[in-house]
């Protein structure tokens, strides 16, 4: 069975009467995720030369009933449910086996009810569904949500799961999920804040890439932090007291590898750094 959520990730009731009637889950269907290929072909030699793979799409569809009472309610309730999808435009759905993850989808195609011979009170219907966005699961909880029952269904040590560090030099950060977190593309649902607690001009901070984020590169003395300036990181954009500071920063964006992720802190002593994601699942 599924279970739907609208955009701010509130729980959809399906349409259903006061007498039971109108629109059941069933069972969602969930594909592996396809790849694009890049190949190329050189004159005079068998085969083709691979270049590279990029994640695609994948397939989701969910089946659903319609019960209704009389036989004469049918089109009326098959109404309600298309005009329930149309509403609801695009959604999160999610397994009810493992809803702590869920994918963002969208009726695009056409769908019929259908009724067994000789059987009028009672429908079925395949809904296919169109991934928007990247198309892994995107978990229904942040970071700070795991609890030690939800680390047990995720398989994970409970005791990694801290996600606010404060004046280390170096610091680990676990990303539950089992695909890379690229943070520039995940506007909302990865907030990075630095909260800074002494004058500084300039900060790098090294991710487990090995790859940094650096405030202030050019050293101008102009950008030079205090005490309580605060700097957040949210998708791609970068603010500093609500005042966007990307031209004041290298433009790296912090990438989240799948479990342990070793940062590491130069140039800054006195800071709280905090981390508030959700996860992306194959």
């Amino acid at each position: 069975m599924f279970k739907i959520y609208d955009l701010a990730f509130n729980p959809v009731a399906l349409p259903v009467d006061q007498w039971g009637n109108g629109f059941k889950g069933l069972d969602i269907n969930v594909s592996s995720v396809g790849q694009d290929v890049t190949e190329h072909t050189l004159p005079g030699v068998p085969g083709n030369i691979i270049t590279g793979y990029r994640d695609n799409e994948r397939e989701v569809s969910i089946t659903v009933s319609l019960k209704k009472y009389e036989a004469k309610e049918f089109r009326k309730k098959r109404d309600e449910i298309y005009a329930f999808f149309k509403r609801l435009g695009t959604f999160y759905v999610a397994e009810t086996q493992q809803e702590y993850k869920v994918l963002k989808v969208r009726v695009t195609d056409s769908f019929n009810l259908e009724r067994p011979e000789n059987v009028r009170t009672f429908a079925t219907a395949n809904i296919p569904l169109k991934i928007i966005g990247q198309p892994y699961w995107l978990s229904l909880f942040r970071s700070k949500q795991i609890t030690e029952d939800l680390a047990f269904s995720l398989g994970i040590d409970a005791s990694k799961a801290v996600y606010e560090h404060s004046n280390k030099t170096t610091f680990n950060i676990f990303n539950p999920g089992t695909v890379p977190l690229k943070t520039i593309q995940e506007t909302d649902n990865c907030i990075i804040t630095i909260d800074v607690k002494q004058s500084v001009t300039s900060f790098r901070i090294y991710d487990d890439t090995g790859r940094h984020f650096e405030y202030n590169p050019a050293k101008q003395a102009s950008w030079a932090l205090v005490s309580n300036n605060k700097i957040v990181l949210n998708g791609h954009y970068m603010t500093m007291n609500n005042t966007p500071i990307m031209d004041r920063t290298n433009r790296y964006f912090f990438n989240l590898l799948p479990e342990d992720n070793l940062f590491r802190v130069e140039g800054l002593s006195t800071y709280t750094i905090n981390f508030d994601f959700r996860s992306r699942f194959y």
